[in-house]
């Protein structure tokens, strides 16, 4: 099953607090689009490694490879990074420059043009994912973004380019990629967060920068490793087993009563964030489980993909 939001775009960044698991749901929501019969190009931006072992394939790198292949559905998973010194030299080869002379300026300049240029290297990686994007690369290119703290500077790069240069390659580069940004039908992003506090906090002020200054169009939101929301843990453990019919021994009294507390805690902490979320960014969004194992795998995954395959909650 497909939820009505995949595929309404063809380049999706997934973006939120480090930590929170946005590379994991980057990894899913490729799986879930393969399972529909998209051809999917996993982009990592970062150069997260993992995620082509977590796909069943070998560790990202600069070299596209193939990752998962679906027969059922004929779709499959891709995945590369995009370092910017290899967007450098394709940028370069797109304006023309010839092999040798691309080589020695990608290896020689980036560093120095770079540091002139605040926000090029963002734009380069962008650029990149923006000739992807023209040229069908892909049914769907789902592109893993940095952390929040630098994930609204590397979008927000093509409009602070366009305020500081009038004209020229770089401004004709910017001025694309803000064009694919502001098409909801060309890209969209899917923030991701934990019911926590400050994950929270990050992505509503994310999803300001993105929504509001930058016009990049948003998928519903993901809220990452929700514990289930269990109403009985208000009773006490002696209660509950009273309830039941059994007896507890005073240490097992004891252990239940430390367990429950710290869980009927973490449901008000998670319960307080998701009322925060309705109130401040009520969009839809869809709540996956908290997977309790000490290494995700592949197995994981395909149950990350099948809950992301439900249609969102609409805020209460």
């Amino acid at each position: 099953m497909e939820p009505s939001w995949l595929g309404t775009a063809r380049v999706l960044f997934v973006a939120g607090k480090g930590g929170v698991g946005s590379s994991t749901v980057a990894a899913a929501v490729s799986l879930l689009a393969a399972r529909n019969g998209a051809d999917v190009l996993l982009a990592s931006v970062d150069g997260k490694p993992g995620l082509g072992p977590l796909l069943g394939g070998q560790p990202l790198t600069k070299d596209e490879q193939l990752l998962r292949a679906l027969s059922a559905s004929g779709g499959r998973v891709r995945g590369r990074s995009i370092p910017p010194d290899q967007a450098f030299g394709d940028y370069l080869e797109l304006r023309g420059v010839g092999g040798l002379l691309r080589r020695a300026a990608s290896a020689a300049s980036l560093d120095m043009v770079a540091a002139s240029t605040p926000g090029l290297e963002h734009l380069l990686v962008l650029g990149k994912i923006k000739e992807l994007e023209r040229t069908k690369a892909a049914d769907l290119i789902v592109v893993d973004a940095p952390p929040a703290g630098h994930a609204a500077p590397f979008i927000r790069s093509a409009s602070a380019l366009q305020e500081v240069v009038a004209s020229g390659p770089v401004r004709q580069q910017a001025d694309e990629v803000a064009e694919m940004l502001a098409d909801p039908q060309r890209a969209q992003a899917l923030l991701v967060t934990l019911a926590e506090e400050t994950p929270v906090n990050e992505l509503i002020e994310l999803a300001c920068d993105v929504d509001e200054r930058l016009g990049l169009a948003l998928a519903p939101l993901v809220v990452n490793a929700c514990w289930p929301d269990r109403a009985d843990l208000a009773l006490t453990p002696a209660a509950a087993a009273k309830r039941s019919g059994i007896t507890l021994s005073v240490a097992d009294k004891a252990a239940l009563t430390m367990s429950s507390r710290y869980g009927w805690a973490r449901l008000q902490v998670q319960r307080e964030q998701l009322a925060r979320l309705d109130e401040l960014l009520p969009l839809p969004r869809v709540v996956l489980p908290k997977i309790t194992a000490p290494r995700l795998t592949p197995e994981h995954l395909e149950r990350l993909a099948e809950e992301l395959a439900v249609e969102p909650e609409r805020p209460r």
